[in-house]
């Protein structure tokens, strides 16, 4: 084996640890049937797999970007996404093996859906070639679709995976046919070459040439959009996380969203901003993505006021969620000539965003499953005096919410700032104003839920508690204080955050 292979295999490590956990689950199950004994041993091999990923991830130098085998980066940008859809799967993973939502016979199953999903994502993330993106979007969305329908006895998961996979091959097959379109302009795979061939036909190819671009562009942006759950491509999200078990519905709303950001920001930085870019068809993305992400979080806020289901709730404000996302991407197409600085500002306030919205939606699904598992709550009504039971959990749920507010001193609160101000500095004032609303709507709709917690209901409990047993269910109430203790502490002590973010810059 050359020492060129050698390297490019040390750079994919994190990888090859998933891929060792999917093989050596799939054959426990096979060896140990279904049972206690080999839920246990399938879950800790899966998160034996996460942990081995991450820690190999900790050895990676991305000081100096490389590429492996060609068509992967090695690059601080790939290692940002890498560890939040890594590190997210493995919570998720944990919540998993205690849910008591999914099927005992089909448990063991889960565990390489999940880490296949986190393979396709990884890969997404890494890549700026057109081929390697079909592949790890693919590889993303064919065990998110089987997920999604894994409670197979309730008609409303069954439905959540039909609408997943029906919508999810629209958009690929959307995604695939402008890929195809810009192949075919530029005769290359490759986002470079891609921008390259996308300003020349915009300059030089008349009416004839701006069709072709705007089109493969909205084709490309559609598939995108249906990752995200961005305005109009959200159809699915609603019903799809309220039909999924809730762990599968974490999962989606981070680690499947952080891929799709990922994917964007490295297609609009390779195919539109590249060396000879056309300002004309910059401002006109630009504008037109800054509407987008306005419409997104407007939607998004607006429709989660009425939801009485907690995860239908969540499901709309991860749409808008999406929207403030969208910002940044605005912002870096808003940006005119050869200013890197305004594009890094648009990236550097979406990964920001990002890293502070990981935190507060997965400690929020969190205490929804561990309140899922202990009283059957669901519904608001049925969260009426339930911090009086449970009031670590009941506290911990509260600090996430108010981090997705965008509260001080939470770390939302950090996120929100670095969108709205990279908007303003881009001459993007009427969204950052459109932003602010929706952050006060949104205050409205999360309260409610603390409302239910601590405000209603009386001291008698309302439904059965079931407290969980065991190691791993202390262990995933321990992963939520963890992550409440995070999401203050990042609101207060950012530093290191901004300096990880502004080391993943593109």
């Amino acid at each position: 084996m050359s020492p060129e292979m050698l390297t490019d295999l040390q750079a994919l490590m994190p990888e090859i640890w998933l891929v060792a956990a999917i093989v050596v689950t799939l054959t426990a199950d096979l060896i140990l049937g279904h049972g206690r004994t080999a839920r246990t041993v399938t879950g800790v091999v899966a998160l034996a797999g996460v942990v081995g990923a991450l820690l190999a991830l900790g050895e990676q130098d991305t000081s100096v970007p490389a590429r492996a085998f060609g068509v992967l980066s090695v690059d601080g940008y790939a290692w940002f996404f890498r560890a939040l859809i890594i590190s997210a799967t493995g919570l998720v993973i944990l919540y998993g093996i205690i849910f008591r939502g999914l099927e005992d016979r089909t448990r063991n199953e889960f565990h390489p859906m999940l880490l296949g999903a986190a393979f396709g994502g990884c890969l997404l993330v890494s890549t700026d070639n057109l081929l390697m993106l079909v592949l790890g979007m693919e590889m993303l969305s064919l065990p998110s679709y089987i997920m999604a329908g894994w409670q197979k006895r309730e008609r409303r998961s069954a439905e959540a995976a039909l609408k997943y996979l029906v919508y999810g091959a629209l958009a690929s097959g959307l995604m695939l046919f402008g890929f195809s379109l810009l192949y075919g302009m530029s005769g290359s795979l490759w986002l470079p070459d891609i921008g390259l061939a996308i300003t020349e036909q915009w300059e030089l190819g008349g009416e004839l040439g701006r069709m072709l671009v705007v089109g493969s562009t909205v084709l490309v942006f559609a598939g995108i959009g249906f990752k995200v759950a961005a305005f109009p491509f959200h159809f699915w999200a609603p019903d799809v996380y309220e039909g999924s078990p809730a762990p599968v519905t974490a999962m989606l709303a981070v680690a499947s969203k952080a891929a799709g950001i990922g994917l964007l920001l490295r297609f609009v930085d390779g195919a539109f901003l590249g060396m000879v870019v056309s300002e004309d068809w910059l401002a006109r993305l630009g504008s037109v993505t800054a509407v987008i992400a306005a419409v997104t979080m407007t939607y998004g806020n607006i429709t989660a006021v009425k939801q009485t289901n907690v995860k239908r709730l969540l499901a709309y404000s991860s749409i808008a969620h999406a929207g403030f996302l969208l910002m940044g991407v605005a912002v870096m197409l808003t940006a005119t000539g050869d200013d890197r600085a305004a594009v890094e500002t648009g990236q550097q306030a979406t990964l920001m965003y990002l890293a502070t919205y990981y935190f507060g939606t997965l400690g929020a699904f969190g205490c929804l499953m561990a309140l899922a598992d202990r009283f059957g709550a669901e519904d608001l009504d049925d969260y009426e005096g339930l911090g009086r039971q449970a009031p670590w959990i009941g506290v911990m749920f509260v600090v996430f919410l108010a981090s997705l507010t965008g509260l001080p001193p939470t770390a939302g609160f950090v996120g929100k700032w670095f969108v709205f101000r990279a908007a303003i500095s881009s001459g993007l004032d009427w969204l950052a104003v459109v932003a602010a609303l929706n952050a006060a709507v949104a205050l409205f709709y999360y309260m409610k839920i603390p409302v239910s917690l601590f405000l209603r209901g009386g001291d008698q409990p309302r439904v059965a508690d079931v407290p969980g047993l065991g190691l791993v269910p202390r262990v995933a109430n321990l992963s939520i204080l963890v992550l409440a203790a995070a999401t203050v502490w990042l609101g207060l002590m950012f530093d290191d955050l901004i300096a990880w973010v502004n080391a993943s810059l593109l």
